[in-house]
């Protein structure tokens, strides 16, 4: 008799736990949906103090799980972030800072709060991510900083008065393109892609003097065409990937097994790009 009770308490001891347990995951995936489906809030971010057009400061980007833009503004408008999200979800956050010589860097800052990807749901939800937008001065000169943790970033040179700039991506796409040749050419452009898509397009608009692009685990494609002004130093790396490479015209290209015979002399010279490849696990294909 005792035993039968005892299995009789045991059962509803298993069937308590078992319905707690299934309420408590009921719970989080209806707070989960809820805050997936929510409509976004709208944001705008300025930093409203003139800026010392003379100066070169430095812009550092920290983002991921957003739709992130970065283009060129009037000269005559103040740095600025519009974004659109949910602030339950996700965070943004700027600072302005200048040290005693003058010298000024702008940290953004967008990620998601959670430890629980609520973005994800969103998005199998038919949920638009998170969008923002980054704009600055045409005038303004700067270097830049930006990485991205996972999403998709995509950066228009055309205009803006940029001198290096260093971009990662961790998970996701990476776009950079210059659809407009540059006032002035960039000293150097670092870019590091390790999962996803990357696609950097007319990069000679940007010209700049050194050139260092790594990918992995991915489509890779560098579009080199464009008005080079300068002679540059080009390394193209991929892994696990396979890759693309675009020569632009009316250049020298020395590297990629080619004889500089092949390219004839002319009046006024041509911007010579030195160029090395390197593939392991995937190939570089060269295109003309």
């Amino acid at each position: 008799m005792i035993e039968a009770r005892n299995m009789i308490t045991q059962r509803h001891l298993k069937a308590l736990i078992a319905c707690t347990g299934i309420t408590v995951l009921a719970v989080c995936a209806l707070f989960l949906v809820q805050h997936a489906t929510e409509k976004p809030e709208a944001h705008i971010l300025s930093h409203d103090a003139p800026l010392d057009a003379l100066r070169r400061g430095r812009v550092v980007l920290s983002l991921s799980s957003a739709m992130v833009t970065l283009r060129a503004g009037p000269p005559e408008e103040p740095l600025r972030v519009e974004s659109t999200f949910d602030p339950d979800v996700y965070t943004l956050a700027h600072r302005y800072e200048e040290d005693g010589n003058g010298d000024w860097t702008y940290d953004l800052e967008f990620h998601e709060q959670r430890l629980l990807h609520v973005s994800v749901i969103g998005v199998w939800l038919g949920k638009r991510s998170p969008e923002v937008t980054v704009v600055i001065p045409a005038e303004l000169p700067f270097d830049l900083e930006a990485t991205m943790k996972g999403g998709h970033l995509v950066m228009d040179f055309a205009n803006l008065a940029l001198s290096t700039a260093d971009v990662e991506l961790d998970r996701g796409v990476l776009q950079i393109f210059v659809s407009e040749p540059m006032g002035t050419p960039m000293e150097q452009l670092m870019v590091r892609s390790k999962t996803g898509t990357m696609r950097l397009g007319s990069i000679g608009n940007a010209s700049p003097g050194r050139l260092d692009v790594s990918h992995r685990l991915g489509a890779a494609r560098v579009d080199l065409r464009g008005r080079w002004r300068t002679d540059a130093d080009i390394t193209f790396r991929s892994a696990f990937s396979d890759g693309e490479l675009q020569l632009p015209s009316n250049v020298t290209i020395n590297g990629l097994g080619l004889p500089l015979d092949v390219f004839p002399e002319q009046e006024i010279p041509l911007p010579t790009l030195s160029i090395g490849t390197r593939s392991s696990v995937g190939d570089i294909r060269v295109t003309y």
